[in-house]
């Protein structure tokens, strides 16, 4: 048992008429916190008690104010623990998720218990760098309603987790890293960077899309993407796939539910295109490439070794160029994918009005497009031919029904 020291004055002995002790006693209770000690100048002596029920009221009263003292000091110190880990796990966001759509500053807990959705205002730097993106990369014709920013540190921790543990891997020092993408908003990190060195960014994290059903959409930003609902007779087997052209992905937009109740992938009800879709630009960490195929429950290894790749593409050579067009992604693991951004549009099928960028991409020249980093050139639309006026078609002369003559039966001779 501990033992704890309680000390007796004079005159708290000469009022209490149960245990009046004739000098300063420092009393040893079996069982609780100890008190400060005497002075050495003090004469005193220790006496052990079994029960604290022996002790005078005074002693009891030292003893109580003690243990409370005790229990509040160390409420405090949990609390200032648990602020320190707080502060700690807040400080590896991303500096712009301090500020909200209209630049305020937003409470240090946001999206620390639950998921948080700040919606950008359009003008913004963040706004347009991701309007842009979705825009000049397949869906000119997109009409943007809405681009929200997920904070979630549910899924964001494990992700940062994951990044600094692949740049320790491939740089080998354990020193902090500055990530670029970290301090810019939106995608801008990419265009100005349209090239990933292996020095600033030796995961490969890249911004890519991926497209599914609304309601499977709203599920990704609580829990994020589930490559177990994947196929493995896909084309780069069982995993999560990414796309870095949003007209891909806009595809698996407007396919029905995709979930485990659901047994084919066609079920449901699809999206109709007047209905409102919603598309997600995700951080990914792609890291070590390989290719993918048709079979794979993991990623193949990299190699003649043992150890394997982060992840696997139709093309894995484009795997550092942030501008390259046509290539899917797939990875196998959701802590290297964070669904940052979640676009709700709507596309003008008309060909008419052509959203915020169309026109403005339209009238560059295609030499001055090729010429912005991490900006692919746009593919002006043709207008369509007008039909071709369908001559009739000449008559057939009819044709001659051929006619038989019938042979009249011969006469059976009368010889016969």
């Amino acid at each position: 048992m501990e033992c704890i020291e309680i000390l007796d004055s004079d005159e708290e002995a000469a009022n209490n008429a149960q245990a009046p002790p004739e000098s300063d006693d420092e009393v040893e209770i079996v069982g609780g916190a100890p008190a400060p000690a005497l002075p050495d100048s003090q004469d005193s002596e220790v006496q052990i008690l079994d029960d604290a029920a022996d002790l005078s009221e005074g002693a009891q009263a030292k003893l109580l104010k003690s243990l409370l003292a005790e229990k509040q000091q160390l409420a405090q110190q949990v609390a200032s623990l648990q602020k320190k880990t707080g502060d700690a796990k807040r400080a590896k966001r991303p500096v712009y998720w301090r500020r909200d759509g209209d630049g305020k500053r937003l409470p240090d807990d946001a999206g620390v218990d639950e998921k948080l959705l700040v919606e950008l205002t359009p003008g913004s730097d963040e706004y347009e760098s991701v309007a842009a993106r979705l825009q000049s990369r397949g869906l000119p014709d997109a009409n943007i309603s809405s681009i929200k920013r997920c904070v979630n540190d549910h899924l964001w921790a494990p992700y940062a987790a994951r990044r600094e543990a692949m740049a320790r891997r491939a740089s080998s020092s354990d020193e902090d890293r500055v990530w670029r993408s970290d301090v810019l908003p939106g995608v801008l990190n990419e265009a100005e960077n349209p090239v990933c060195l292996p020095d600033a960014n030796p995961c490969r994290e890249r911004y890519l899309f991926h497209g599914a059903a609304p309601s499977t959409i709203d599920c990704i930003l609580d829990e994020n993407v589930d490559f177990r609902l994947s196929q493995i007779t896909g084309a780069m087997g069982a995993c999560a796939y990414f796309a870095d052209q949003s007209s891909y992905s806009d595809q698996y937009c407007r396919m029905p539910d995709h979930s485990a109740l659901v047994r084919h992938r066609h079920a449901g009800t699809a999206a109709r295109p007047q209905d409102a879709l919603k598309m997600l630009v995700c951080r990914v960490l792609l890291g070590e490439c390989g290719r993918g195929q048709p079979g794979l429950r993991r990623p193949p290894a990299i190699g003649g070794s043992g150890r394997l790749n982060d992840s696997v593409s139709n093309n894995p050579d484009t795997v550092d160029d942030c501008a390259s067009q046509g290539s899917m992604y797939g990875v196998f693991d959701n802590a290297q994918v964070y669904p940052e951004y979640v676009i709700e549009y709507k596309r003008d099928y008309g060909g008419g009005g052509g959203g915020r960028f169309a026109a403005a991409l339209a009238g560059l020249p295609p030499s001055l497009l090729a010429g912005i980093p991490g900006m692919p050139a746009a593919v002006p639309r043709r207008a369509p031919k007008p039909p071709r006026a369908r001559k009739p078609a000449a008559k057939k002369p009819a044709k001659k029904r051929a006619t038989t003559k019938r042979k009249s039966p011969r006469k059976k001779s009368d010889d016969a």
